[in-house]
Parts: C-alpha cells; sequence; structure tokens
C-alpha cells in the first residue's frame, strides 16, 4: 500500500517512501542485543530483531490497512 524506493548505500539501506527518508543499518557487536538501527529526521530507533525492524517501518511510513504487527516488503508486481 505504500509505493516507494530502496537503495543500497555505504551507511546501510535507504528507504524513499510516503515522503519520508529512513535509513536501515547494521547495528556494532559492541551494541549488545540491538541488531539494526531505524533513522529517521535524524533520530535512531534501536530494532532487536527483524520482526521489530519490519514493524518499526511499517509504523513509520504509515502504510494504510496494515494489520498490526505485519509488514510485507516486496518488488513491485
Amino acid at each position: 500500500g505504500v509505493a516507494g524506493r530502496v537503495v543500497v548505500a555505504e551507511t546501510g539501506v535507504v528507504v524513499h517512501a510516503a515522503g519520508a527518508v529512513l535509513v536501515i543499518a547494521p547495528a556494532d557487536a559492541s551494541d549488545g542485543p540491538i541488531r539494526w538501527w531505524l533513522t529517521r529526521d535524524g533520530r535512531r530507533r534501536p530494532c532487536p530483531s527483524v520482526l521489530g525492524l519490519l514493524r518499526s517501518l511499517r509504523n513509520a511510513l504509515g502504510a494504510p490497512g496494515a494489520a498490526p504487527g505485519r509488514a510485507r516488503v516486496s518488488a513491485a508486481p
């Protein structure tokens, strides 16, 4: 339900969608249980798992009609 584009950069994966720019970057080993960082508007949100990352991504983009806890990331048909 949300159109956008994804670019792989040195800093991580950059998602351009819903008027937002989000950066998904892997965490350093020293970050403990955190596996991923989701950055939007200069604010970093820790994500301890891929499921947490997808949930944060869905919430940040405001995916219309998305069921709570569900997100699907795929190529456009």
